[in-house]
């Protein structure tokens, strides 16, 4: 199970630990970040809405302060 660059392909290595590719200098660790933090994004947003359709539906069942 080796890693691979995702800019050029290239086989990194199970421990290759360096922030940047040796053939192509590809910083791996911010490559394609924008589209990453767009998942999360997207990821968070469906949990909260869910969350949140969770929290309505216990409401219903709890007492009510006057």
């Amino acid at each position: 199970m080796e890693k691979n660059c995702p800019k050029c392909g290239k086989k990194l290595g199970l421990f290759y630990i360096k922030e940047t590719c040796s053939e192509c200098g590809c910083n791996l660790m911010y490559y394609n970040m924008e589209s990453r933090l767009e998942e999360d994004h997207l990821k968070a947003e469906a949990e909260f809405k869910k969350l949140d359709e969770i929290k309505e539906k216990l409401t219903k069942f709890l007492p009510k302060k006057k």
